[in-house]
C-alpha cells in the first residue's frame, strides 16, 4: 500500500507490481466488455472511470474512453502524501517504462488556475483525467543546454522534472493558457506534435517487432 513517507521510486515498484499482477490484465478485458457495450447502447460515444483496489489495498482508478469503436484506457492510482492528494499514471502504451506523476501542489495550482469548483480532491483528480485522456511528456528547450519537462493539457500545461532513477516524469504544477505567450503556445504546439511523432513511430517499431517474433 502507498504510504505518504515513500519516495517516488518506491511508489513506482509498488505500482509495477499493481500493474503486472493486477491492472494490466484488467485492461485487457475491459477492452473487449467496453467494445461489446459500446455496441449494445447504439454505438454511441461515453467515458467514465471505474473505480479497483488492488491486493496491495492501492486505490486505482481507470477512466475509459468509447469513442467511434476505439477504447482507450488510462489507469492511474490516487495516493495522498504529507500534503495532499497525488496521482500517478503509467504513459499510454509503454506498460509500466514510464511513470507520469503529478503531486499535491501540481493539483492545487490546476484547481486555482484552472478555476475549477471542485471540492473533493479525489474528484478533481478523476476531472483532470477525464479531460486530459493521452498524456506526453514532452521537453521544452531552455538556457545553457537545458530542458524543461512539460506536458500539454487541457486549458494549459504542467511543468516539472525527470528523475532518470525509474524514468519518473514528475510534475510540480500547472500554468494556464492565460499564462502563456502566443509564440509559446505555439512552440508548445509543435513540440508536443514532433513529440507524438516520435512516440508513434516507437510504438509502431514496437509492433512491428513484436510481429517478427511470433
Amino acid at each position: 500500500m502507498i504510504v505518504p513517507s515513500m519516495k517516488l521510486q518506491e511508489i513506482r515498484k509498488a505500482l509495477v507490481a499493481d500493474y503486472e499482477s493486477e491492472i494490466n490484465g484488467m485492461l485487457k478485458a475491459i477492452e473487449v466488455t467496453y467494445r461489446s457495450k459500446w455496441m449494445r447502447t447504439g454505438k454511441k460515444d461515453f467515458a467514465e472511470t471505474i473505480m479497483c483496489t488492488t491486493l496491495s489495498k492501492n486505490n486505482w482508478r481507470i477512466t475509459i474512453e468509447c469513442k467511434k469503436g476505439n477504447i482507450t484506457t488510462i489507469p492511474y492510482l490516487v495516493s495522498y502524501d504529507d500534503t495532499g492528494v497525488t496521482a500517478s499514471h503509467f504513459l499510454f502504451g509503454f506498460g509500466t517504462e514510464r511513470l507520469m506523476h503529478f503531486n499535491t501542489h501540481f493539483f492545487k495550482r490546476y484547481k486555482e488556475r484552472g478555476k475549477i469548483a471542485i471540492e473533493k480532491p479525489e474528484d478533481l483528480v478523476k476531472h483532470f483525467f477525464r479531460k486530459n485522456i493521452i498524456m506526453l511528456p514532452c521537453y521544452f528547450p531552455m538556457e545553457e543546454g537545458k530542458q524543461q519537462l512539460f506536458c500539454s493539457l487541457l486549458g494549459g500545461i504542467g511543468l516539472g522534472k525527470y528523475h532518470e532513477e525509474g524514468e519518473i516524469h514528475e510534475f510540480k504544477t500547472f500554468v494556464d493558457d492565460s499564462l502563456l505567450r502566443k509564440e509559446q503556445k505555439e512552440q508548445v504546439r509543435q513540440i508536443w506534435m514532433q513529440t507524438m511523432e516520435e512516440i508513434s513511430a516507437e510504438l509502431n517499431r514496437r509492433l512491428k517487432r513484436d510481429g517478427t517474433k511470433n
